[in-house]
């Protein structure tokens, strides 16, 4: 009889160690995961986080006063790219322990990754337009013409009236301007280049708030311009389209100076 209980409890217990040792290579296998989500992957770049994970993550930035990246990370590696449902009603322990485990089993895949997103979230603090009524759609990649066939690389802000030079356009970030002036398919625009890295480019305005310089350093909320209708011809061409604010963000990778990720959530996390 002793024999056998003796026997009982050593199946029961390599049986227990058999599923913490599964449990374990599971954890590990979606660890190491995050080194094949580099920054020019479509879902990185993509960001569909939906409406969902967006209540989500103001609820777990409130709740610790840690930065949204930091959840997105944790939560685009998890889910290869996607928001895992399962992850949904994570708390803020939830997350830093999944954190935990990236960072030991693959701390320069998450880091990677971890640094899209501190450079397009981290800094971002305005809405960008200073009056209410502007409607936007998730837009970004649509087929545009002009130029030749493309990816529409931003979102576009639209008025509740077809007025030039009415609309306020204000800075989303603290930031460096690092290029300002006319772009063909831009019209009159500023880029600015926020504290964590994140590009962000705001055309077709109607007029600049002042003689900005590059270099010139710009406050979050600070007045930009104005909306308008500039662009698609020479240096003053209007008119092509209707009044609205052209927003674009872009990184910089290993690969390319400048690579457009997907504005859409981050102006619904501000919205």
């Amino acid at each position: 009889m002793n024999r056998l209980i003796s026997l009982f409890c050593c199946l029961f217990f390599l049986a227990f160690l058999n599923g913490n040792f599964s449990e374990i290579l599971y954890q590990r296998a979606v660890a190491e995961g995050v080194s094949c989500l580099e920054a020019e992957k479509d879902e990185i770049r993509r960001m569909e986080i939906g409406s969902r994970y967006l209540s989500v993550l103001k609820r777990l930035e409130t709740e610790s006063g840690r930065p949204p990246s930091e959840f997105l990370t944790v939560c685009m590696a998890y889910g290869n790219g996607r928001i895992p449902s399962a992850l949904l009603d994570f708390d803020t322990m939830d997350y830093l322990r999944l954190k935990y485990l990236f960072l030991q089993y693959n701390r320069s895949g998450y880091e990677r990754l971890n640094k899209v997103y501190r450079a397009v979230w981290d800094d971002v603090s305005v809405f960008p337009v200073g009056e209410d009524g502007i409607v936007y759609e998730n837009s970004w990649m649509f087929e545009r013409t002009y130029g030749g066939l493309r990816g529409h690389e931003g979102v576009d802000l639209m008025p509740p009236e077809n007025l030039s030079g009415y609309y306020r356009v204000v800075s989303m970030t603290d930031g460096i301007v690092e290029k300002i002036g006319w772009l063909e398919k831009g019209g009159y625009r500023i880029g600015i280049r926020s504290p964590s890295g994140g590009y962000f480019y705001y055309a077709h305005l109607d007029s600049y708030a002042q003689d900005f310089l590059v270099g010139q350093w710009v406050e979050a909320g600070e007045l930009l311009g104005y909306m308008g209708d500039s662009g698609y011809g020479p240096e003053g061409t209007r008119g092509k389209f209707k009044v609205h604010l052209h927003l674009g963000i872009y990184i910089k990778t290993e690969q390319t100076e400048e690579l457009s990720v997907n504005p859409y959530w981050i102006l619904k996390h501000l919205s």
